[in-house]
């Protein structure tokens, strides 16, 4: 059964999601973001924090673009910032110490139950593979540290972490930085997608490019 269930997901990576959809199949990770947004059944939405000014708060529990933010840094609040590059500038989410997550900052997104998260990580620290993971429908995507996604001007990588379920409802994932790992980064770019036929994979866009 356990072979079976690899095998299901295998062919939603290669065949799209137009077979997977049909034969109800397990939600699948990704650490590409080309290969997750092939795998969207529709177009996904992006909250790029760009709309948002910089230095804007996002309290625990808050809701900004339709996502609602859970956490507990001891104190220390989620904040919209602009110092650094990221896929899509000016602005990122960070924190109130100076516009970057923490190792050990875990937090949860909330959102419409759809069919997908994915989200962009960049740091301008060496990352290890598992240093960063993101949960959602019963699947955890881990970062892959030779799967750089691109090298901003400043030197930061940018790495893709996301989940796609095309046969149950994603509402919730769970983000966790590695504690103790001594690294600091941010997030850009948080990509949802509505539930859909699968069909529509096959001709509908995927959504603008994020950088």
């Amino acid at each position: 059964m356990r072979t079976d269930r690899r095998l299901a997901a295998t062919a939603c990576i290669f065949l799209g999601t137009a077979l997977c959809g049909a034969a109800g199949a397990d939600p699948v990770s990704y650490s590409d973001r080309a290969e997750f947004t092939a795998a969207l059944p529709q177009s996904p939405s992006v909250l790029d924090f760009d709309q948002m000014a910089a230095g804007t708060t996002i309290a625990d529990a808050a809701t900004a673009g339709g996502i609602t933010f859970s956490y507990d840094f001891e104190g220390l609040a989620m904040k919209v910032a602009h110092l650094y590059a990221t896929t899509s500038a000016p602005n990122f989410l960070g924190t109130g110490d100076g516009g970057m997550f923490h190792d050990g900052d875990d937090f949860t997104l909330s959102f419409a139950p759809g069919s997908a998260i994915g989200l962009f990580f960049i740091s301008a620290d060496p990352l290890v593979s598992g240093d960063i993971k993101v949960t959602a429908g019963g699947a955890t995507a881990a970062l892959d540290a030779s799967r750089v996604q691109d090298t901003l001007p400043d030197g930061s990588r940018v790495y893709f972490l996301g989940v796609v379920d095309t046969s149950a409802p994603i509402a919730q994932a769970r983000v966790e930085a590695l504690a103790g790992g001594f690294f600091l980064y941010n997030v850009d770019d948080i990509m949802t997608a509505p539930l859909g036929a699968p069909s529509m994979a096959i001709n509908e866009p995927v959504g603008a490019e994020s950088f």
